[in-house]
């Protein structure tokens, strides 16, 4: 008769709180996030207190205003026009009551208590992934603790049937950072099956594709990833590497296509020039690949890898005549800065060394020195660079 009491109680206590998950749902809905904890707070009891707990989670990890290291947790109420995001932003600079809510702790004590549930296992993984998103390297735990924590709980809750598409994901990102690449993929892949438009997913399949030479598999996650990301540097990236793999396959004016967007997009980065300058180059357009050229070389013309690779492009293309002119023009602009002149007679003296011209390679590197000589002292590490130029 108690075993049958206690039945009828628990299922009364699951229905009232299924009740009042539609009243907590318009609470989030209208951003009342505040009023969201208060109220899941009043409805905790001995029976319910799993989905209470799972609930409380959830929303802490989505809908904080000001978290102190996921150990403690300020929520607000917004207005229709505010974000939850702004409302970080002023939360970092002033204090606000704080709820103290030890995630790590109470999921400890319900999985000891209920080992059966998975969903606290897969709410364990939830939580330590949230935290090397947010935390990095800078957390209570290092790094590989809370990577082996959120394993753990993924996988354990995955084995019994409970997962999601971020968990599939995770368990794909943690095989990857372990050079596991054939896992990685798997859960990748499984991970799309659950939400096909989750830009890392398709993104991190991108690169290990492209590890693999599969250009083409990595071409369509790529796109995929550059299609769905929101956040610009993230859409950037994926642009990037979209443009990069177009350039690969022949395809240049894609590449170009989706390059000069990311130009837009995040102005003068030097991924997005050299991707450029490849497919102007490989398509004879020299004007367009003359001023990408000379873009990538005032973000830092000291640079020995920005300019080997506009040299290396240029020489690769049978363009060296164009090279040897655009660094011309460069003296040309500048006859007192005797750094930058030095600088530009080295670049020049590396593209006739790549054409196994000689003597105006062994010309240009006395040209340098001399420019050099003017403003570095003799134990200057250049001088070094260019005896060893001069002996070939």
């Amino acid at each position: 008769m108690r075993l049958l009491l206690y039945i009828i109680s628990f299922i009364s206590c699951l229905q009232v709180f299924s009740q009042e998950s539609h009243k907590l749902d318009s609470l989030i809905k209208n951003k009342q996030y505040l009023s969201a904890w208060n109220h899941i707070e009043s409805i905790e009891s001995q029976n319910n207190k799993i989905e209470v707990n799972l609930t409380k989670i959830d929303l802490c990890l989505k809908y904080f205003t000001k978290t102190i290291s996921h150990q403690a947790f300020a929520f607000n109420n917004l207005k229709e026009n505010e974000s939850l995001l702004s409302q970080r932003r002023i939360a970092e600079q002033k204090m606000i009551p704080i709820k103290s809510f030890k995630i790590n702790l109470i999921l400890d004590s319900l999985i000891n208590e209920y080992p059966k549930d998975y969903r606290l296992m897969k709410a364990q993984g939830d939580y330590y992934y949230d935290i090397f998103i947010l935390y990095g390297k800078d957390w209570i735990k290092n790094k590989q603790e809370v990577l082996r924590r959120m394993y753990n709980g993924y996988s354990v809750a995955e084995k019994n049937g409970v997962t999601d598409y971020i968990s599939l994901y995770a368990l794909g990102y943690f095989h990857n950072l372990n050079e596991q690449s054939d896992q990685a993929i798997e859960y990748f892949n499984k991970s799309l099956k659950l939400d096909s438009n989750y830009a890392p997913t398709h993104y991190n399949l991108a690169y290990l594709y492209t590890e693999r030479d599969s250009n083409e598999a990595a071409l369509y996650h790529a796109w995929k990833a550059y299609q769905n990301y929101k956040y610009i540097n993230y859409k950037n990236d994926a642009g990037q590497m979209t443009g990069s793999l177009l350039g690969k396959l022949g395809r240049h004016n894609e590449a170009l296509s989706i390059l000069l967007d990311c130009d837009k997009l995040i102005p003068n980065t030097y991924h997005t020039y050299y991707y450029l300058l490849n497919s102007f180059l490989s398509l004879g357009r020299m004007n367009e690949a003359l001023i990408t050229a000379e873009n990538m070389f005032y973000l830092d013309w000291k640079s020995h890898t920005i300019n080997m690779d506009i040299v290396e492009f240029f020489v690769k293309n049978n363009h060296t005549n164009e090279l040897i002119n655009f660094y011309n023009l460069r003296l040309e602009k500048e006859l007192y800065d005797m750094e930058f002149r030095g600088h530009v007679y080295l670049h020049i003296a590396q593209a006739y060394d790549l054409n196994n011209n000689k003597n105006q390679t062994l010309d240009n590197v006395e040209k340098a020195r001399d420019s050099f000589s003017v403003c570095y002292d003799s134990g200057h590490p250049i001088f070094g660079v260019l005896d060893k130029m001069g002996s070939k």
